[in-house]
């Protein structure tokens, strides 16, 4: 069932995707959404946990590519042995059409961008009519992109993370040129928070605030596993697990940088009031106005190169689960080019879709963005509860030493503790809006054990009846309004 491809990606491609596929708009907004709940202690005790869980992650992707090898499909392949066929489907599946439903939420946000500039105010929010159309139009000229191949698309998200990379570290050059000890320690350890919603200050806790921060940081995880996702195609193993250590310390160097060398420039409370993308403002407040165009410049050449990322990552994720033999064999054709033709048309008919609905209904970019990570997290933990499965059986540690099955230990605890957390953190309503997301794929899981002349098991009737009836919740909670995804 697996069939290799001639072109592979090379580690400067690796990097670039976990990269491109992690920064995407949050990073411009980061100052402002952090503030909104949190004061300088609140927000490093947060950044620290986040940093901790990211590593830690990071960790387990790293070691199960080095231990595991004759494991080249990442997360699906690691799924997939944690539980089975149903498992490895449900993560890939899950997750690739998450990132569909993301690609919504960056078309959508891209723009909204636009509509800032007066020229372009016809976007408004990005859900009006002349945005949804326009949408359309450059989510299939990527689409394009793609189907031109894996080298094409990598090249395109290498010039545009390049292109936004620049612009925020020069952000946090000029932060700390102009940062201030005294703004940074005016509010430190402060219980009081601006409430920009009723305009009220209000006191909360530090660990309230440090809780606020993680809800609102995690969603900045989402991509780090890019690299394994391509791990199929790439050159060579050992430059994925390279490629996710350097990417996910470039990742939090950029995202804890933009966001704590703010606060030693405005207080919490002027920052959170500040116009989206936040960033922006700072920048206009250093240098002047022409430093806020550049920021939001930057943020459209972000999420475009963010959408070139997970076109290509979403699509090739519903391929994997098909190349291993979860998924019927449709979903793992290629074209002439090496692109998942078929899967490329299910995820991005998806996020046609999605763009239609979000013209008809205005659909909240946040809501979309956390739709997604939510489907994101449950492959996550599950690659998390592997890694904890093959340290107690010792699976990958033949010939490794005891040292670093236990700092495999270690990393695999604090992966799941933290996956879990998040999984909570989310909310358990989105795993109901997951569930009916996992049921539109029965029909390519069911053809695939006909395709290999395989009945389903009691075991996999069960979790899909499961699957099934949460659906049916779901489905029943957005139909009578008892569902509440704002």
């Amino acid at each position: 069932m697996k069939h290799d491809v001639k072109e592979k990606v090379g580690f400067g491609g690796l990097t670039g995707l976990i990269i491109g596929g992690t920064i995407g708009s949050g990073i411009f907004a980061l100052p402002a959404t952090l503030t909104a709940g949190a004061n300088p202690e609140g927000i490093l005790i947060g950044w620290t946990i986040v940093a901790v869980g990211m590593f830690s992650l990071a960790g387990v992707y790293r070691n199960l590519t080095l231990q595991q090898p004759e494991i080249d499909d990442g997360i699906y392949g690691w799924s997939k042995h944690l539980f089975g066929d149903l498992c490895g489907f449900i993560a890939n599946y899950g997750h690739g059409i998450g990132d569909a439903v993301g690609n919504a939420s960056y078309l959508t946000v891209i723009f909204s961008a636009f509509g800032g500039f007066g020229l372009f105010a016809f976007f408004g929010n990005g859900t009006t009519w002349p945005a949804v159309v326009a949408a359309s139009i450059l989510l299939w000229i990527v689409t394009g992109f793609v189907l031109r191949g894996v080298h094409t698309s990598t090249v395109m998200n290498n010039i545009t993370t390049i292109a936004k990379v620049i612009p925020i570290s020069l952000f946090i050059i000029l932060a700390i040129l102009n940062f201030s000890p005294h703004t940074f320690m005016a509010h430190f350890n402060s219980t009081q928070v601006f409430n920009i919603t009723n305009q009220m200050w209000e006191h909360v806790s530090i660990l309230d605030q440090s809780k606020s921060v993680l809800l609102s940081a995690m969603w900045t995880l989402i991509g780090i596993e890019s690299g394994t996702i391509f791990a199929a195609r790439a050159r060579k193993l050992s430059d994925v697990a390279r490629a996710t250590n350097i990417g996910a310390i470039f990742v939090i160097i950029l995202l804890v940088g933009t966001s704590v060398l703010s606060l030693g420039l405005m207080a919490p409370s002027k920052i959170s009031a500040l116009h989206d993308p936040s960033v922006a403002g700072l920048m206009a407040k250093m240098v002047g106005n022409w430093g806020g165009w550049l920021i939001n410049a930057c943020l459209i050449i972000s999420v475009i190169g963010a959408l070139i990322a997970w076109v290509s990552l979403c699509s090739e994720e519903i391929r994997v689960a098909s190349r291993g033999g979860s998924a019927t064999k449709w979903l793992n054709e290629l074209n002439q080019n090496e692109a998942p033709k078929n899967a490329l048309l299910i995820t991005s008919s998806l996020t046609q879709f999605l763009m239609i609905l979000a013209g008809l209904y205005s659909a909240g970019y946040v809501v979309l963005l956390k739709f997604s990570t939510s489907l994101a997290v449950v492959p996550y933990f599950f690659t998390s509860l592997y890694a904890l499965k093959s340290v107690i059986k010792g699976t990958g540690f033949k010939g490794r030493s005891s040292h670093e099955r236990l700092s495999s230990a270690i990393v695999a605890l604090l992966s799941t503790a933290f996956t879990l957390f998040m999984i909570f953190g989310a909310g358990l309503r989105y795993l109901l809006l997951g569930a009916i997301i996992w049921m539109t794929g029965f029909w390519f899981y069911y053809k695939g054990k006909q395709e290999k002349n395989e009945k389903m098991s009691r075991s996999e009737w069960f979790w899909w009846g499961i699957i099934a009836l949460m659906a049916i919740s779901g489905i029943i909670g957005l139909l009578t309004g008892t569902l509440n995804i704002k």
